[in-house]
């Protein structure tokens, strides 16, 4: 059962006032709450993930659904969006905001992203004041899909950790881009072209592989540990490499060097393939289920959904350790598909634990009956929000 507020001693960081304005289906969208639980109950297409997916933008990329930012417009709006929020923590309250106009859109501009009132460069600097985790009904298939949705994934959860992932994964891939490029288009394989681009591929891959192993070091360690009342499963990251014969265990400078060596040897092999055959961008992850001692693409739906929530879960809980103390905001949306009420509860009191501030959408408002007294419950229509007593 969930403790009293006053045992709670987490470190609060939580969304206190949302507005969406021309975002997807909202035309405006306020929202205030001061709880730690925010529950939005409607029908399925009655926009409760579009507010949800608002939030994701204030993180670094194109938020949990990968969309282009005309796709976030109101078909009925001016041809632009933006959200704002308000961001209360025990360092104090900030306000932020992104957006496009419909000028910008036309443009091929970037979305504008706002601190207190003062433009920041890119959604990165939001890592200051706000860190967002999420998960949602479409990657309830993430051990069964293709690679490169799960890399994507695992890669935001060490972005998370390590700040500087996500640009060094858009830098690394745009120079594989390039050197894919010179291949195709030259008979030469010895140019200093393609020695220059190797040498910058190393140089980020292997900030690459040092960054992911920090993370799963970090998420693994808490994975492992049985955590009091947690019925959700101990499982442990593994992450199945193509390197070649790139050692991690040398330096630096050697796996620098010996990558340099690996894109060389390969330039024939990658030239006829059309692509760059061994390096970070090939890397897979699973889960390695220790009760059933198996990987978890051969586990049920039902167990790849509990497994899912552990490794968010644990991400949650390094997130935290790292940020002295500060819990991130999580985004569920439609958590209760494939949970029974006895897991679902556990799962309110793990986060409750935690300390994070929980959006949660549902399309019955009895799956939160465990939380009523500790939730904001809103219900939606056709992008239309009403506060509602529960």
């Amino acid at each position: 059962m969930i403790e009293k507020e006053k045992n709670h001693t987490v470190k609060f960081s939580e969304i206190n006032k949302l507005n969406l304005t021309d975002f997807r289906n909202h035309n405006f969208t306020s929202i205030s709450s001061n709880n730690k639980f925010i529950s939005i109950v409607g029908a399925n297409g009655s926009g409760k993930t579009n507010i949800l997916e608002a939030i994701s933008m204030f993180t670094p990329g194109k938020g949990m659904r990968g969309a282009q930012l005309a796709d976030l417009s109101n078909i009925s709006g001016k041809g632009g969006w933006s959200v704002f929020m308000e961001v209360s923590s025990c360092y104090g309250t900030t306000k932020l905001g992104t957006g496009i106009s419909n000028i910008g859109i036309k443009n091929g501009n970037s979305r504008q992203c706002r601190i207190d009132g003062k433009s920041t460069n890119s959604p990165k600097s939001f890592a200051n004041s706000i860190g967002v985790i999420w998960l949602t009904p479409q990657m309830d298939g993430l051990f069964v899909g293709g690679r490169s949705e799960r890399r994507k994934f695992f890669d935001k959860l060490v972005a998370l950790i390590e700040p500087n992932h996500s640009d060094n994964i858009k830098n690394y891939e745009r120079i594989i881009a390039q050197r894919n490029k010179v291949l195709y288009n030259s008979d030469n394989l010895s140019s200093k072209l393609l020695d220059n681009l190797e040498r910058q591929l190393a140089k980020i891959a292997a900030s690459i592989l040092i960054s992911r192993q920090i993370a799963v070091n970090q998420i693994n360690h808490i994975m492992i540990r049985d955590v009091s009342n947690n019925l959700f499963p101990s499982a442990e990251i593994i992450m199945r490499e193509e390197l070649g014969s790139l050692s991690k265990d040398c330096t630096i400078s050697e796996m620098e060097e010996d990558f340099s060596k690996i894109l060389c040897v390969n330039r024939k092999k990658d030239k006829m393939t059309y692509r760059t055959n061994i390096g970070p961008h090939r890397t897979d992850f699973t889960l390695w289920y220790k009760r059933n001692d198996m990987y978890a693409e051969n586990c049920s739906t039902g167990e790849q959904k509990n497994l899912l929530i552990s490794l968010i879960l644990a991400q949650a809980r390094v997130y935290q350790m790292n940020n002295q103390g500060i819990s991130p905001i999580l985004l569920l949306d439609e958590i209760t598909a494939h949970l029974d009420m006895e897991r679902i509860n556990n799962l309110f009191d793990q986060i409750f634990t935690l300390g994070s501030q929980v959006w949660l959408t549902g399309t019955k408002i009895e799956l939160f009956d465990y939380i009523h007294s500790k939730s904001d419950f809103f219900n939606i229509n056709n992008g239309k929000l009403t506060q509602i007593e529960y």
